[in-house]
């Protein structure tokens, strides 16, 4: 067995996420040691999945801790040098997590090494790595892909990017405590790439591996009979996290000047689809809501309201 195999912890946050859980563990190598953060509370999944699965600790949290809160509160448990961080809604491909380990040897500056990722078997550029710009400057190009074109192959060998998706990402550790962990200010969304971000301004580099990949059904992490509360929960969070994201990164006018904006055609398009679309009513309901708590600097204290 290579020996970085026995240097990496798979971390997976979930939330009433149903059979998917099981979906996803089931592609994962027993070589590898498992940690479930459960955000759900639900204690009786702890005896199901550790009886069952002998490589995996089950933590169960007392609260919503949302993303940020919930890999810091792993990156205190693992001891292993790496973490693989992926989530419920994600199917790892074989060999997938062996081949980015292998490439640590290879590229010793990086912070994050990334999967290939496929979106219901199509390559889509933007759901894969991500352009950060900083005073409207970029670090790197897209090659020239069209950013919301779907493929069916990627581009060929290992690339170098700003910031990848927290869809699954393969970090070492070490590095991650020079950047001062995750933001937990963030409940949910920007975290991936405010941790990018930060990563990039130290000089560390974030890489994609074009022989390791992993399948994704993009906003289907949950059980489906929770879809119009998680919907709400992930437009209003959104809003609110791209916000922050904007007042930390750039200037607070900016993110005064795009978060109005947000508020006001969100707002608008509410209204509008009040009578004819209820549905999408409330979606754009949520985002001007979330932008709104944002911009009054308030926490990000929305939670999806789901009992046991």
């Amino acid at each position: 067995m290579f020996e970085e195999n026995k240097n990496c912890t798979v971390v997976i946050t979930t939330f009433f996420a149903g059979e998917k859980l099981e979906s996803c563990i089931k592609n994962i190598p027993e070589i590898f040691n498992i940690l479930i953060i459960d955000n759900g509370g639900e204690k009786d999944k702890k005896i199901y999945f550790e009886s069952k699965f002998k490589n995996l600790n089950y933590y169960v949290s007392n609260e919503n801790l949302g993303v940020p809160k919930s890999y810091s509160l792993a990156n205190k448990i693992v001891k292993t040098k790496y973490m693989f961080n992926t989530q419920p809604d994600v199917i790892v491909k074989k060999n997938c997590i062996e081949n980015l380990l292998k490439k640590t040897k290879i590229y010793p500056n990086f912070a994050i090494l990334s999967p290939t990722i496929f979106h219901n078997k199509l390559y889509v550029v933007e759901g894969d790595y991500k352009v950060l710009k900083i005073k409207n400057k970029k670090y790197m190009e897209t090659k020239k892909l069209k950013i919301h074109k779907a493929y069916e192959k990627p581009p060929e060998g290992d690339i170098s990017v700003d910031g990848v998706t927290g869809t699954a990402m393969l970090i070492d550790r070490d590095k991650l405590k020079l950047i001062d962990d995750w933001d937990t200010n963030i409940f949910n969304y920007f975290e991936d790439m405010d941790l990018c971000l930060r990563f990039r301004l130290k000089g560390f580099e974030i890489i994609k591996i074009s022989d390791a990949e992993v399948d994704h059904n993009a906003f289907a992490s949950h059980d489906d009979i929770y879809l119009k509360e998680m919907d709400f929960s992930r437009n209003w969070h959104y809003s609110w996290s791209r916000i922050y994201f904007l007042k930390k990164h750039t200037s607070q006018f900016q993110a005064f000047l795009f978060g109005f904006s947000l508020i006001l055609t969100s707002s608008i398009k509410s209204i509008l689809y009040f009578i004819f679309n209820r549905s999408k009513s409330i979606t754009h309901f949520a985002k001007a809501y979330g932008a709104l708590i944002s911009i009054l600097n308030l926490k990000p204290n929305y939670r999806p309201k789901i009992k046991l």
